[in-house]
């Protein structure tokens, strides 16, 4: 899904960033590169960049610094952002940590060329805490995209 998500935005001109888990930054890379994606390329070319997250940084700044990034993307003639992380699994430590950083991602880039992918995995949840998790995630995204046996579906907040 990342790597699509990454091509994707290549192919629209966009300035490509993946947060990885830290320590996992070169797991990253060849998953990446497993699943398709010109990781070498584009990182020679200057437009994927892939770093680590770190957890112990404030939500509210850590958005900050790619602000500086997306303008000078910008002003290079990229189109937008494109950001993705780390996948979230069904841990709740690892669900409830995740949740600051990302609405103050919101908050900092609404409105502005970022396209931002999110992905959580909760298929070892139960029904009930899936459906909970899919409206708290929904409240700080413009859409949840659920995937089926009928496909993906993409559900839009109220």
């Amino acid at each position: 899904m990342l790597a699509s998500f990454y091509a994707l935005g290549a192919s629209r001109r966009g300035f490509l960033v993946h947060r990885s888990v830290q320590g996992e930054r070169p797991q990253h890379r060849e998953q990446l590169s497993a699943a398709g994606l010109d990781v070498d390329g584009l990182e020679a070319s200057k437009q994927l960049e892939i770093v680590e997250f770190d957890p112990d940084e404030p939500p509210e700044s850590s958005p900050q610094p790619w602000q500086q990034v997306l303008e000078r993307s910008l002003s290079n003639g990229y189109s937008a952002l494109w950001y993705s992380r780390f996948a979230i699994g069904p841990n709740d430590e690892e669900y409830s940590n995740v949740l600051p950083f990302e609405r103050a991602w919101g908050q900092c880039f609404s409105g502005q060329p970022v396209v931002t992918l999110c992905p959580y995995i909760v298929g070892a949840l139960s029904g009930t805490q899936v459906l909970e998790r899919v409206d708290q995630v929904s409240q700080t995204h413009e859409g949840v995209l659920v995937a089926g046996d009928d496909g993906l579906t993409l559900l839009r907040p109220v």
